[in-house]
């Protein structure tokens, strides 16, 4: 018997699947960053101060006292220069601020025209600023002096003049991450401020190019988590190849968040020769606040701008649907990703997209979920990502190969308790497929497509041992909790509609598969009517209401020690898209999976949420809830006693 491969279709029944399936995907919003419409967060912020060619009164007045007003229109440096020397002597505040805020100026107005000069004013810009926001022990700062406006505009003055800095040394090659920063000195050479790296998990010669993240508006996410205080938000950079097995499963290229910090720790004479100081890169997903002489300072952050900068320039949306119409398409690219190194200790939280999707679904709940400190110190995130046109089966197959190869290469003595506390989180199909990576499978499965043993079967050796990766398989201990989002535990509406049916037909199986499958129909011709009908099954198929598989695995029992919960969407109105191509009718649900399909008996929660099948797990309510069972999963497997928790 041969096994069919699907004919393919007319290009107007395509472009028709296309444009419906682009009506679905719409629930996953597009998200990227386009040019800020101003060129910095902090002019924007300041307008009326920064946007400025000339000093504020206050420093203008600073220069009449000392006879220098005129002077510094005709000759703006020779004046700080000569204010520079007054505050050698008298380190008045007036002095410091009116040099920050001169030098910031001066920044602005030759940069068009030499850009290294700019570099120079706007570090000595930040530098005067530092000066005067931290004087040194002899001139403890007052009091009332925090209730001067020009304390906020110092802090601003800091953190402009360094964003600047970098911006124009990155201009003229003069900033190296991996190694230094070069500025031109007063006698005309250059000298070099060396670069730190603290809190990172990447190594500083894996650091490529810093953007500054004001620089960018982010769209198609709703929130947007900053923390002020000083230093400069930056988009970080890693260009490198994977350098060993713990860091192959990050992309060779990806975007984080980091602040920059110039840090100044020599005398007032020292800044004047532009021979002090040294930048500092924070990562501020592990450090908050540093300690500046004494005081405790917050850290200026953006975690969301590096998140949708990455996405901008990844092709995650194009890949939803390749993966799904034909998944041989992206085999190269399946398995569990990280966008951060291994990190021991933390306990990690794997999220499984669902049907027609890519991890780029989790980017709303992935944002908010790490803008959380409490989450970022106990967990780390992952994603897993697979062709949706597979079989589910198959699928999960991959997954516990891809969560066995992981763990053996990020911890190969198994020394890490942390990896077998694991939580994954499962939209849609990706429920299911986390469900069969934490269950055994018994005989069920394979008693549903044969009455005969496994072993008995003729079977090229490789065949056999897909077959029983697929329907033959064990509990992975190291996945103790999952949480199912809209996930179809007893079928969906997609798959026996319209639209359903028609994306089905469209979808071209791996030729692997295929190739499996036939050496089966080959070498037992009486088998294969019965194992497979006239074509094999998709994963659309196999999320008919009346799937036996699906059935199989809603009867499994669940294992002694692993924790279910669900977030269920029922969309109350009736005039979504799903509802009106899908036909939910009356059904209580989220338009593509009813209440009754979502609902499990034996979970240790339940949380029904306003939303369709497209928005369930981008859901501010979800999101919380997500974080409520992160929470509890770590008390309880740390042994900290939880009020009112489900045992």
């Amino acid at each position: 018997m041969n096994v069919s491969v699907r004919p393919s279709q007319s290009r107007a029944c395509a472009r028709a699947v296309l444009c419906l399936l682009a009506c679905a995907l719409a629930g996953c919003a597009d998200i990227h960053v386009r040019p800020a419409r101003v060129s910095s967060h902090y002019d924007a912020a300041h307008t009326s101060r920064f946007d400025a060619k000339e000093l504020s009164p206050r420093s203008r007045q600073t220069l009449r006292r000392l006879d220098l007003d005129t002077a510094y229109l005709r000759a703006p440096d020779d004046a700080l220069a000569k204010l520079h020397t007054e505050a050698l002597r008298d380190p008045d505040p007036d002095f410091l601020f009116t040099l920050a805020e001169g030098h910031y100026l001066r920044g602005r107005a030759v940069a068009a025209k030499n850009g290294c000069l700019a570099v120079g004013h706007y570090y000595l810009a930040a530098g005067y600023a530092h000066y005067f926001l931290f004087p040194d022990k002899a001139r403890p700062v007052a009091d009332e002096d925090i209730f001067d406006p020009r304390y906020r505009l110092a802090c601003d003055l800091y953190n402009a003049g360094l964003a600047k800095c970098i911006t124009a040394a990155q201009a003229v090659g003069r900033l190296d991450p991996r190694r230094e920063l070069q500025l031109p000195g007063c006698d005309g050479t250059d000298f070099q401020l060396s670069v730190r790296h603290i809190g990172f998990a990447w190594k500083p010669e894996e650091f490529g190019p810093l953007k500054l993240a004001a620089d960018y508006e982010v769209i198609g996410l709703e929130n947007q988590h900053r923390t002020y205080g000083l230093g400069v938000p930056l988009i970080g950079t890693r260009d490198a190849p994977p350098s060993d097995k713990t860091t192959s499963h990050v992309p060779g290229h990806v975007n984080f968040p980091v602040t920059a910090f110039f840090r100044f720790e020599g005398s007032l004479a020292d800044l004047g020769a532009r021979r002090t100081g040294r930048l500092e890169l924070y990562n501020p997903l592990a450090v908050q606040a540093i300690d500046v002489h004494g005081h405790k300072v917050p850290l200026e952050s953006d975690l969301t701008t590096p998140l949708a900068y990455y996405l901008t320039h990844s092709d995650l949306k194009y890949v939803e649907l390749r993966s799904f119409f034909y998944p041989a398409s992206v085999e190269n690219r399946t398995g569990i990703h990280m966008l951060e190194p291994y990190q021991p200790g933390k306990i990690p939280v794997v999220l499984v997209h669902g049907l027609l999707s890519s991890p780029l679904t989790w980017a709303p709940a992935y944002n908010d979920l790490l803008a959380d400190p409490e989450l970022r110190k106990r967990f780390q995130f992952w994603a897993y990502f697979y062709p949706t046109g597979n079989p589910y089966l198959t699928t999960a197959a991959d997954l516990r190969r891809s969560l066995a190869q992981l763990q053996k290469d990020i911890d190969p003595d198994g020394k890490d308790p942390a990896l077998g506390q694991m939580v994954f989180v499962g939209h849609s199909m990706g429920g299911l497929i986390s469900k069969l990576a934490a269950v055994d499978s018994g005989d069920t499965f394979w008693n549903e497509v044969s009455d005969r043993p496994l072993a008995s079967l003729k079977l090229k050796p490789e065949t056999r041992a897909e077959l029983q990766q697929a329907f033959y398989f064990e509990r992975q201990q190291s996945i103790q909790r999952i949480i199912f989002i809209g996930t179809p535990h007893h079928g969906s509406k997609l798959s026996p509609s319209w639209l359903g049916r028609l994306a089905d037909k469209m979808v071209h199986l791996p030729r692997s598969l295929l190739t499996d499958v036939q050496d089966l129909a080959t070498e037992n011709p009486d088998l294969a009517a019965h194992f497979l009908g006239e074509t094999l099954p998709t994963s659309v198929d196999l999320l008919a209401p009346s799937s036996p598989a699906l059935e199989a695995l809603a009867a499994r029992p669940r294992p002694k020690g692993l924790h279910y919960h669900s977030i269920v969407g029922v969309a109350t109105t009736v005039s979504t898209w799903p509802e009106r191509f899908l036909g939910a009718g009356n059904e209580p649900g989220d338009g593509v999976v009813p209440y009754r399909s979502a609902h499990i008996e034996d979970g240790d929660s339940e949380l029904i949420v306003d939303a369709d099948h497209f928005h369930v797990h981008h859901h501010p309510l979800a999101i919380r809830e997500i974080r409520r069972i992160l929470m509890e999963h770590y008390n309880q497997a740390n042994g900290v006693p939880t009020r009112g928790v489900v045992p």
